[in-house]
């Protein structure tokens, strides 16, 4: 989605890097002493060491670099970090409820960060499009009740936000706190709308009388009459809770490290982008710290609705509420 802006920016040489094809990531594997399978993945993702070969592997590939990545695990910025390698990576934001969904943007360098930080969103900026979208969610089940205050999300199976000391975790790993935090009251779990399981809630040793599973749009859930609070693991759910007045309970931790207002950030949190990516000019900025850029050119790209929701494919049931119910109700 930049490799033009990137090329526009700075006129470096600009490589697409994935499984295998510009770095040997079997090798890679081979080297750490993993399976090459999503265990393997888990016990390398957050790993707080590295072999050697491992180490030798990555600077070889890249040495004189600036890494633009997309969801990089862990160790591998660890390594960066380690070499002296910039890296400016790239996750979908936690927040997901605007008009569409964005990044937060996180970075090793110092004087990037900076460069980026003008751009950072502070909280009340979704404040706006969380009560648009609460209005909509009234009308699209405004007879909606919950069966208890407490509201338990699952997440999918396989999530680098679920890696924990090298191994996947769900609620079950989390029984104590969660039964803590339910007390004696009900619980209303809903499934991961990619994963239709239990999560691990049937093994944390809440009573199965005092479950009700439901398959509800989440939004519509969260501004339903009754619900207190949410709980669950890492999921992105756990941050948008407040912005529609529900606590939120995590029972692992947010992938994110996001500040709220710019005075307070610190470098190495990560940074809330929404439009800004896409500029070639956003480049120019962000990377003049660490080559030479090209002059700006005050061009702007104004994303429609939902295109990086349709480009990855990812709407998370936001599509229930803006587009799909908006639709029925034009055809009444």
């Amino acid at each position: 989605m930049v490799r033009a802006q990137l090329d526009a920016a700075a006129r470096c040489p600009v490589s697409a890097v994935t499984w295998g094809e510009g770095i040997d990531t079997e090798r890679l594997y081979e080297l750490w002493g993993a399976e090459k399978s999503w265990r393997g993945w888990a016990t390398i993702f957050d790993a707080g060491f590295a072999p050697e070969g491992v180490l030798a592997e990555m600077e070889g590939t890249y040495r004189d670099s600036i890494v633009i990545g997309f969801e990089l695990p862990e160790a591998m910025k660890r390594i960066f970090s380690l070499l002296g390698i910039p890296f400016i990576d790239f996750s979908i934001h936690p927040v997901r409820f605007l008009q569409d969904i964005f990044f937060a943007v996180q970075t090793n360098d110092a004087a990037v960060f900076e460069a980026m930080l003008p751009d950072h969103a502070e909280p009340g900026a979704f404040y706006g499009p969380a009560g648009l979208l609460a209005a909509t969610a009234l009308k699209f089940r405004p007879d909606l009740r919950p069966s208890a205050e407490t509201l338990v999300v699952g997440q999918t199976r396989i999530d680098r936000a679920l890696v924990r000391g090298g191994r996947i975790v769900d609620l079950s790993d989390f029984a104590p706190a969660l039964r803590k935090v339910v007390g004696d009251g009900g619980v209303t779990f809903k499934p991961h709308p990619y994963a239709h399981s239990d999560f691990g809630l049937l093994a944390t040793g809440i009573s199965l009388r005092a479950m009700n599973i439901t398959h509800e749009n989440v939004y519509a859930l969260m501004v339903s009459e009754g619900l207190r609070q949410v709980v669950g693991v890492s999921s992105s759910v756990l941050v948008e809770a407040p912005y529609f007045g529900l606590e939120a309970h995590i029972l692992y931790q947010s992938p994110f490290d996001i500040p709220g207002c710019r005075a307070d950030a610190v470098p190495g949190q990560h940074l809330s982008i929404i439009d800004e990516w896409a500029d070639a000019d956003f480049w120019r900025r962000i990377l003049a710290p660490l080559v030479p850029v090209t002059r700006p050119d005050g061009q702007r790209f104004r994303r429609p609705p939902n295109a990086l929701r349709t480009s990855l494919r990812n709407f998370w049931g936001y599509n229930e509420l803006t587009t799909d119910f908006q639709v029925k109700i034009a055809r009444h």
